[in-house]
């Protein structure tokens, strides 16, 4: 087992995984009314690989969040722990097989900044124009700025996520209001600090989900195209600068799903050409 299992209450955790409740990666059985010990921990096994199995997105988000060899947080070592279960499924491959892809969807999600650069505006227009040419669904989020510029150059599918009913007066068969619950659950698990957002800013994190995972969130868009003065394109390049697409970003990040953010100039169109064509 290459995660180490620690006490919360004992042992420095603060580079660990915490899985115990209420995380997404807790036991829902209980020790007494739920069995002994080991019972609990068998059942957690057969509740685990369920979620997997249906690729729930708020759990198989939070796996995908955990580091190679990263410890695992609870409060039940040195005793036995459903983080062994949780280990024997990462030891095992689990990331790798639900990043996986078994062909191209042709969706993409454009997004970005709302102070995104003129120059870079035009750019979004061509590439949304470019992609519905292709066949691509556009999947964004009807802010001002890149959101805008990609809906603007697309004239194909597009699914444009709103926060709330109302969101910019934007109306239409194309426009999907109020994230899902699982929408909400599945921010939370990737936000850095999801308690400190008001019920506005939470909104908005939560329609970030849909944008890169979909509709019932789990059909991961093939890659991301956006624009932050950061160039970030990985959940670990995340800052403050990147402000909220960083959101989208990281959970692209995990879900294995490429991210080119058009900040980097000529290499990035590069990149994006690249995977459009499939190489």
């Amino acid at each position: 087992m290459t995660h180490a299992i620690l006490n919360t209450k004992t042992d420095d955790c603060r580079d660990a995984a915490y899985i115990a409740r209420p995380s997404p990666l807790g036991n829902p059985y209980a020790i007494g009314p739920d069995g002994n010990r080991d019972a609990v921990i068998e059942r957690y096994r057969g509740w685990l690989n369920a979620r997997i199995a249906e690729r729930d997105p708020v759990v198989c988000t939070a796996l995908l969040g955990i580091r190679p060899g990263q410890p695992l947080s609870c409060r039940c070592a040195p005793a036995r722990c459903h983080g062994e279960m949780i280990a024997e499924v990462l030891d095992g491959g689990v990331q790798e097989r639900l990043r996986a892809r078994g062909g191209r969807a042709l969706r993409y999600a454009g997004i970005g900044s709302r102070n995104t650069p003129e120059p870079v505006l035009q750019m979004m227009r061509k590439v949304a124009h470019r992609l519905s040419e292709l066949g691509y669904t556009l999947l964004s989020g009807g802010a001002v700025g890149a959101d805008s510029a990609f809906e603007a150059g697309c004239f194909s599918k597009k699914e444009i996520y709103l926060p709330w009913p109302g969101f910019r007066h934007l109306r239409g068969r194309h426009c999907v209001t109020l994230p899902s619950t699982e929408a909400f659950r599945v921010a939370e698990v990737v936000h850095p600090a999801w308690k400190r957002l008001d019920d506005t800013g939470q909104a908005l994190m939560a329609r970030n989900s849909h944008q890169v995972l979909g509709a019932d969130l789990r059909s991961p868009v093939d890659f991301v195209v956006c624009w932050t003065p950061d160039a970030c394109e990985t959940e670990a390049a995340r800052s403050r600068a990147t402000g909220g697409t960083g959101q989208a970003i990281a959970l692209a990040d995990r879900w294995g799903v490429p991210v080119v953010n058009l900040a980097g100039g000529k290499v990035a169109m590069q990149r994006l050409a690249k995977l459009v064509d499939g190489a």
